[in-house]
């Protein structure tokens, strides 16, 4: 099989990792912004789907450059159980990937990178509805 060098490779990762940020910040902009109810509504908007789609590909490719890395080939059900249940299925997968004694710390590593998505997105909000033009809503106090 024909690799490319580990370098190559742990920057990919890097630069996806990077990218998923970015796009979780840039959805929480463009929900605020496309969103005039934000906040008064639990509703999953097309843009927010489409955000979480381009999220699970991101994912996909990372996953693809890890394999890669570690020369191992994923089984066709835990690619499906990662679409469909990615928070119990990609910590499997680094379980099963990692020596015993290295697992921990990716699976953490994992969790810590699902809050800071949570948290660029939250930033992204944020700032939209600072920037965001109107009055700001009052209590009746």
């Amino acid at each position: 099989m024909n690799t490319p060098p580990d370098d190559a490779l742990q920057r990919g990762k890097n630069s996806t990792i990077a990218t998923m940020l970015g796009v979780a910040l840039v959805s929480g902009v463009v929900n605020v912004a496309m969103n005039p109810d934000f906040g008064q509504q639990a509703a999953l908007t097309g843009t927010q789907l489409a955000a979480n789609i381009v999220l699970m590909l991101l994912g996909f490719r990372w996953l693809h450059l890890d394999s890669a890395q570690l020369d191992i080939r994923r089984p066709l059900w835990l690619n499906i159980g990662i679409v469909l249940l990615a928070i119990f299925f990609v910590p499997y997968y680094l379980y099963k990937t990692r020596r015993p004694g290295l697992r921990l710390v990716p699976i953490a590593l994992f969790f810590a990178f699902v809050v800071a998505l949570t948290v660029a997105s939250s930033i992204g909000s944020g700032l939209m509805l600072g920037f965001r033009a109107g009055p700001l809503p009052t209590s009746g106090i």
